[in-house]
């Protein structure tokens, strides 16, 4: 069996592994999701951020995040990623038909890096709203998909079988073992709805906190977990060109959902709700966060007998945030879609007929069903698939004027061995100006569970916000291995400055519950 058949296979392939996704978030986008008007991308880090914002009325009406990253194969071409997604290479890198010859030596393959992995991430964040009630108290609506492929402790020749194929001597003839390899795709919609409130503004200090309560509809899912695993790689004898994979014992679990549970998705009522759904749950997001204020008296105003303080103005020295997301799961139990095995089996082989022509993913999961002799019937098995859970520690410092500097801290709580998405683990820093129209963020990081250092770029021009986290992967330094890119258009309408600004007093409150006003001096 030669399960990648031609060169431009191979490419298309760790095209795949390193630079596409059929979509994540990374969830941080951390050029402009630490900022103070970054509206409801904010609020997806934590949802204490809804409360006490810049915005009045805050309008997302598209935005996307693609981020990918592996330890195995990187990039090593003379041109740049962005030239090659642009098809803008040089006529030197084309052939007779002006098309870009992507040639093996552009790969640069890491074979001490073991246990190898993938992680891939797009997050498709919808028509979405948050608005203030009054200065203590806002709400807000949140749609999003994201779709999270996880690739975990792949073993050498694992990995390169998936980008060889088994027409190689580096497997041929050999004897490979596995255990704890854990593959999870995900694909699931994201319907929320946030609160955010102040509950103590005394002061310097002030502390807000805020919950989001997420409906999760899944969309698609395929996950393939092996606990031990015996194979080998020979000729076919009746096809010597050919080669037969042999599976001495395999331990694991595997399921999917069917194709229609994908073709069938639309944001109906009954398909939210979970009837017409391959499976659904429930997610919350939890956050807090604690501001020094040491001269809030700048923003204190007296208006019709109560103070106030400036809506339209940060202020703050520092501020921490800590918040849990993604907590809960997904349960697919719709029978008319899944199907989920434990499989235990010894001396199965799959030769070259058996994966010829193979046409969509449905009728490759049921050659691997028959040919290892699983049985739809007993596959009617409902599983879980945890959402990404991770904790994040968020620290925002004022330099002074307009500049900014911002740290964050996300760390994925879910195990390399369990059903669930996983976040990965990073750490950032990213200086920032910005301002109610334009913001410009340089974020430096260590991505992909601390294991890559990246650098990037950020802005706000308006309504429109663009970045990437990766700069790195488009300009081709240091072969890179993964990449990340996001855009985002809105509708900002900003709480308005006081009516009298020159208004300025400055209230104080003692333990006894006295109040006295304090001109400012």
């Amino acid at each position: 069996m030669r399960i990648l058949k031609s060169n431009s296979f191979v490419i298309t392939a760790t095209i795949f592994f390193v630079f596409i996704s059929i979509k994540s978030h990374a969830q941080q986008w951390l050029g402009v999701s630490g900022s103070n008007y970054a509206g409801t991308n904010s609020v997806y880090n934590n949802p204490a951020n809804i409360a006490d914002s810049r915005y009045k009325l805050y309008v997302n009406l598209v935005a996307n995040d693609i981020f990918i990253a592996n330890n195995y194969v990187g990039y090593d071409a003379p041109f740049s990623i962005f030239k090659l997604l642009t098809n803008s290479a040089s006529k030197e890198y084309r052939n007779s038909k002006n098309i870009i010859v992507f040639k093996n030596a552009y790969y640069d393959i890491n074979t001490e890096g073991s246990p190898f992995h993938l992680n891939a991430i797009d997050d498709l964040r919808g028509p979405s709203f948050s608005y203030t009630l009054n200065s203590k108290r806002s709400f807000g609506l949140l749609s999003r998909v994201r779709t999270m492929i996880n690739f975990t402790d792949a073993s050498l020749p694992l990995a390169n079988l998936i980008r060889l194929g088994t027409d190689t001597l580096l497997l041929k003839n050999q004897a490979f073992s596995l255990s704890g390899m854990n593959l999870n795709v995900n694909s699931y919609a994201e319907f929320g709805i946030s609160y955010g409130q102040i509950l103590k503004d005394e002061d310097e200090d002030f502390i807000k906190v805020g919950i989001t309560l997420k409906r999760v509809v899944g969309i698609y899912n395929a996950h393939f977990n092996i606990q031990e695993a015996d194979y080998t790689i020979t000729n076919d004898p009746t096809e010597p060109k050919k080669q037969i994979l042999a599976i001495n014992h395999l331990k694991a679990k595997y399921g999917y959902t069917t194709e229609a549970s994908f073709s069938n998705a639309k944001p109906s009522f009954p398909w939210i709700l979970g009837n017409q759904s391959a499976g659904s749950g429930w997610g919350l997001d939890l956050g807090i966060v604690y501001e020094y204020r040491p001269d809030v008296r700048k923003y204190t105003y007296h208006e019709k007998g109560k103070a106030k303080l400036d809506p339209s103005k940060n202020k703050y020295e520092f501020k921490i945030g800590i918040s849990i997301l993604d907590i809960g799961g997904i349960n697919y139990n719709n029978v008319s879609y899944v199907r989920n095995w434990d499989v235990d089996l010894n001396n199965k082989q799959f030769n070259s007929t058996d994966v010829s022509t193979i046409d969509g993913l449905d009728d490759a999961f049921k050659r691997i069903n028959t040919t290892v002799g699983l049985n739809d019937d007993r596959g009617l098995n409902p599983f879980t698939s945890g959402l990404p859970t991770a904790f994040q520690i968020n620290l925002d410092y004022h330099l002074k004027d307009k500049f900014y500097v911002n740290s964050l801290l996300v760390q994925g709580l879910r195990g390399n061995n369990s059903l669930s998405m996983k976040m990965p683990a990073s750490l950032s820093i990213t200086p920032r100006w910005e301002s109610k129209w334009l913001e410009v963020g340089i974020p430096f990081a260590l991505l992909d569970n601390y294991s890559s250092f990246t650098f990037g770029l950020g802005a706000r021009v308006g309504s429109l916000f663009f970045g990437a986290d990766n700069l790195g992967s488009l300009l081709n330094i240091n072969r890179p291995r993964g990449t990340d890119l996001y855009f985002g258009l809105s509708v900002p309408i900003f709480n308005r400055p006081p009516s009298l600004p020159n208004a300025c007093f400055y209230e104080k409150k003692e333990r006894k519950g006295w109040k006295f006003w304090k001109k400012r001096k």
